[in-house]
């Protein structure tokens, strides 16, 4: 793996302040969906090939029908058909619906990396309120819903709310998440701004909601944070740049 060194520091937080947004700018992960694209094209061409032959058929009948041609349909025969176009149509569509969120979910596993807290916990130590280091240890211990419980004893602190978003994300609470970095970025003026909306737009894309995530990835690719280069590249995988 590329910078494979500097990785492991960064996710352990021994990396220095000039080096650790250098490597968050120049942080890229390779999307691998093809295989997994592929595998759904194939199955839903399969379905919808079926669909039109049944489609044609029932099209063939109602014109023989209509033109007054004495022909034996068999009604039980019809209401098959048309019960099969039906099944096959919910079959393509859930086939969609479930491409769409596996590939969201593909695209949130691939640059989702979780921030360390040593960082931080190190430039900060002297402004921080006591339950926040608290929630900062247990955050590093991935005991996350006891570095909530704290974080929450300090409910104006900005750097407790980015963790317990972070924690909240950990826990596959998004919609939560979202609410803490949403906080952040209203308050606008703070150091933690950046991390916020792109967390915040990784929680959006993770729960689906594809418009809203589109929007915050835009704000940040047309921005030249740390993160612009990540935000582009997942708006390329949605065809959105």
């Amino acid at each position: 793996m590329k910078d494979l060194e500097k990785f492991k520091k960064y996710i352990s937080g021994e990396l220095e302040e000039g080096d650790l947004w250098e490597f968050k700018k120049s942080l890229e992960v390779d999307a691998s969906l093809a295989a997994e694209f592929e595998l759904f094209k194939s199955t839903i061409g399969s379905h919808i090939n079926k669909k039109h032959q049944l489609m044609n058929e029932l099209n063939d009948i109602r014109q023989r029908h209509s033109r007054g041609r004495q022909i034996s349909i068999s009604w039980k025969r019809i209401s098959a058909i048309a019960a099969g176009v039906v099944i096959l149509l919910s079959i393509g569509i859930g086939l969609i619906k479930m491409q769409h969120n596996t590939s969201y979910q593909a695209l949130y596993d691939q640059f989702f990396i979780a921030e360390s807290a040593s960082f931080n916990v190190r430039s900060a130590t002297n402004s921080l309120e006591q339950p926040v280091l608290d929630g900062m240890q247990f955050y590093e211990l991935h005991n996350y819903d006891a570095a909530i419980e704290m974080f929450e004893k300090a409910p104006n602190n900005l750097m407790g709310k980015l963790y317990s978003g972070l924690s909240m994300m950990e826990l596959g609470e998004f919609e939560e998440a979202t609410i803490k970095f949403e906080a952040i970025i209203k308050h606008n003026d703070n150091l933690f701004v950046d991390q916020a909306e792109w967390y915040q737009s990784l929680c959006q894309l993770r729960i689906g909601n594809r418009s809203n995530a589109i929007e915050s990835l835009q704000r940040i690719a047309d921005d030249n944070g740390v993160y612009k280069t990540k935000a582009i590249k997942i708006l390329k995988e949605l065809n959105e740049y």
